[in-house]
């Protein structure tokens, strides 16, 4: 309790964006890692052992995409955080978003809430704490 307690009060700033980005891109590579047939159910595919190899393989990059989103604010600095967000943050986000768009509208995968929903989450927040005015 007392965590959210210190919590009260406290502003979200573009470190926190891309912290819970790379957290949630860390819970990705888990999944592809600990439960790819559950990752697979969600898009509707079946599970094969090729489809396991490409995910493994795949969640290396995500990896990456997670370490580079946890030490962003660290490398960039407070001069360029904001580009770097609106890069990261809003378009990789809507490229995410609109592939998945794509496969769901040529029935190549079903609809992920999971991942839509949070990819698009990101979008607005990254764009409201990276708009000029902010």
């Amino acid at each position: 309790m007392k965590f959210f307690i210190n919590l009260r009060g406290k502003k979200m700033t573009l470190t926190h964006l891309f912290k819970a980005q790379a957290i949630f891109a860390w819970i990705w590579v888990a999944m592809f890692w600990l439960a790819p047939g559950f990752v697979a159910g969600n898009f509707g595919w079946e599970l094969t052992a090729n489809l396991q190899s490409f995910a493994q393989a795949t969640s290396i990059p995500i990896l990456a995409i997670g370490i580079i989103s946890w030490m962003a604010p660290t490398w960039v600095g407070s001069d360029h955080i904001k580009k770097l967000g609106m890069l990261m943050g809003v378009y990789v986000n809507i490229l995410f978003a609109a592939v998945q768009l794509f496969h769901i509208s040529t029935d190549a995968a079903n609809f992920d809430a999971f991942g839509m929903i949070a990819t698009l989450v990101f979008v607005v927040l990254f764009y409201w704490k990276c708009r000029p005015s902010s």
